[in-house]
């Protein structure tokens, strides 16, 4: 596995409409993204994208994690990334799937933080 860099920075709510209200009227992100199907909505932050996503979208029985964010590593290749972690014992949150512009999965840290894999289809990263 090769960590080529960091794709987006995180946070999960349980309102996205709510959320994104905040941080595009409030704070004044330039959203430039949101992808209604998977309730994930993009920001330009400068050097890097932040993201907002209600994780119901993925399983009903998700919840938001409250109190912090995520980091989204990018990958060669989600589907044998998590392959070759779930062979090293880690817990896979959610498995690899796609959306119109990636494929991503999850994982936990030891002290159970979410860790997201993220391959972008167009082969881009860290911006």
């Amino acid at each position: 596995m090769n960590i080529r860099g960091t794709d987006f920075v995180m946070y999960q709510t349980s309102d996205i409409d709510k959320a994104i209200a905040f941080y595009r009227d409030t704070l004044g992100l330039e959203m430039y993204g949101y992808y209604e199907e998977v309730k994930w909505a993009e920001f330009n932050a400068g050097n890097t994208t932040f993201a907002l996503n209600d994780p119901s979208a993925f399983d009903p029985n998700l919840r938001a994690q409250t109190g912090g964010g995520a980091v989204a590593f990018s990958v060669e290749d989600v589907a044998a990334t998590i392959s070759e972690l779930e062979g090293k014992g880690v817990t896979v949150t959610v498995p690899a799937n796609e959306s119109p512009v990636c494929h991503f999965a999850c994982v936990l840290d030891p002290d159970g933080n979410t860790v997201w894999l993220h391959e972008r289809k167009d082969a881009t990263f860290g911006d």
